[in-house]
Parts: structure tokens; sequence; C-alpha cells
């Protein structure tokens, strides 16, 4: 099989995302699918902008809010055996807020991520354009506390979101599969990933989180790089936050969110850049109070 099959698999909102606090997600979250799985090493630049529209009362009056979130992360991956692959990711944050209050921004290194993938299964058999390719990866990670978190509703030169900040303040864990299918032009990929939260110093503790990531892919090969178009949805359940122990007043976290997954990719033997948009189809986020907006995200890869 051609080195032209490795392919960033693009998948946007709730990556290494920042979101409100209604929406509850938190910031810090990972997604271990936006990477060339099947290639041995490799370095990647990703940018994702996601937009969020949330409508809460406060002290009887309801607060209308518009946050832009910015997303630029540099990530590498190396094998140092055959079926084990180690991954960093270090993101930076550049968010917006604007509202009655006025307008709000942060900007900051975002929470560093550690990812080790074992491949347990790598399977091709048949020639040609009649070629199938199984792969099983099963992996776990690490989210440190590197992002900046400052969070205090009575100081008002300070966002009154708790999600609105560079990091979430607490070492978190993750545990992920994935398992991807090609038979000639067609692949097809799943993947699944828990987020394990914990307290932060501040005694917040954001909601654990599950992810899963499905796609379809149509691979156009030429003499020297292929195109490949896709599809898929994407779900994310995320559990209420807490204080103390204790769950945040007002439904203004956990919920789900179900979206549609439109990208197309450019590969080289090297190089893979491409672009994707997200769009969600059912939401229910904070009991209705926050609206995620469509997603775009772009990113440019080299392998080796």
């Amino acid at each position: 099989m051609k080195k032209i099959f490795i392919t960033i698999l693009l998948l946007q909102l709730f990556v290494l995302s920042k979101a409100c606090d209604v929406c509850g997600c938190g910031v810090g979250n990972f997604n271990p699918y936006l990477f060339p799985h099947l290639a041995k090493n490799f370095i990647n630049f990703n940018y994702q902008h996601r937009y969020y529209h949330t409508h809460f009362l406060e002290n009887g009056e309801e607060m209308n809010n518009r946050e832009h979130y910015n997303t630029f992360s540099l990530a590498g991956q190396y094998s140092p055996y055959k079926n084990l692959q180690l991954m960093a990711v270090i993101p930076f944050q550049s968010n917006k807020q604007s509202g009655p209050e006025g307008d709000k921004s942060l900007d900051g290194l975002g929470d560093i991520v550690f990812l080790a993938n074992y491949k347990l299964v790598d399977v091709i058999s048949g020639k040609e354009k009649n070629m199938l390719r199984q792969t099983l990866l099963v992996g776990a990670g690490i989210k440190l506390a590197t992002g900046d978190y400052q969070f205090d509703e009575s100081n008002e030169s300070h966002v009154g979101n708790s999600n609105f900040q560079a990091g979430t303040g607490s070492t978190d864990y993750l545990a992920n599969t994935y398992y991807s299918l090609r038979y000639g032009m067609i692949g097809f990929s799943t993947g699944f990933t828990y987020k394990m939260n914990t307290e932060n110093k501040s005694g917040y503790r954001f909601g654990n989180s599950l992810l899963n990531v499905t796609q379809v892919k149509y691979v156009r090969e030429f003499k020297n790089f292929s195109l490949i178009p896709s599809i898929g949805m994407m779900f994310e359940k995320m559990e209420e936050d807490t204080q103390g122990g204790v769950k945040i007043d007002g439904n203004r976290t956990g919920g789900y969110n179900t979206q549609v997954l439109l990208g197309a990719d450019f590969n080289t033997p090297k190089w893979a850049l491409g672009v994707n948009y997200a769009a969600s189809v059912k939401q229910n986020l904070a009991a209705g109070q926050i609206d995620a907006k469509p997603g775009v995200s772009a990113h440019i890869s080299y392998s080796f």
C-alpha cells in the first residue's frame, strides 16, 4: 500500500477545545483522531475556530454572550518500536467573548497532552484495487495543567466563565481506541475517547466526557498525490461540572452534541494539508442554554 494512504483524520470541535461553561465540555479536551495513525513519525500544525452563542439567566437578567475560541496546536509523534506510537500536543489558546459586560479576551499556552498508542492489528490482504487494510489501536494519555487557570467571579477583570481559561488547572487522563478499514478507494474509521478529569486547586472539576468519531473517506489517487473528501459524524457526551464536589447550579454544564463533519485532504507521500467543516445536527448543551455554531479547521502535516 502506498504511503499516500497516510491521511490526517481532521475532526472538529471539542478538540484540544475551549468551550463556555454552560456547555460543560471544559478546556483541554483532546481528540486523538486528528492525526495520521498509520504514520510512524510526523509533525503537525493545526488551527481550529469554534463559535458559541450562550443565553442564560443571571440575577434575574438574561445574559447573551458570543464566544469565539481559536486553538493553534503543534503536535509530534515518534515511534520507537514497530507498534508503539508516542505523541505530544502543545496548544495555544486565543479566545474572545462579547456580551452585555463588554468585550474580553484571553491568550496563552494551553494544557499539553502526552499520548501513547499501541497498534494491536495492522493487516493487509489482496492487491492493488482490491487491497484490504484493517488497523486497530488502543491508547492512553495524560493532560498536564500547563495552561493558566484564573477564575474568580468576584474579579471583574476575569471572565465569569470557568472554561474561558487557557487550561483547566487539573491533571486529566485519557483512554482511547481506534479502528480503520480500507478497501480499494473507500475508507472507514471509527474511534472512542474517554476523558477522566480531576479536581483542580480551586476545587473545580470539569465533567468527564465520551467522544465518538466516525468517518467515511473516498481516496482518489494520482501519480504523486491523492485527494480525499470525507464525511462523518461526531458525538460527545459531557457530564456536569462540580465545585467542591457539588454539581454546578443552574444547569450550566453537561449535555451532548452531535455534529456532521465534511472535509477534504490533499496528500503527498510526505505532506498532507486539508480543511474541515463541522455543524451541529442535534444538541442539548446546558439544558439548551448554549448553541454550538458551525466550526472550521485547517492543518498541515509532514510525515517521516
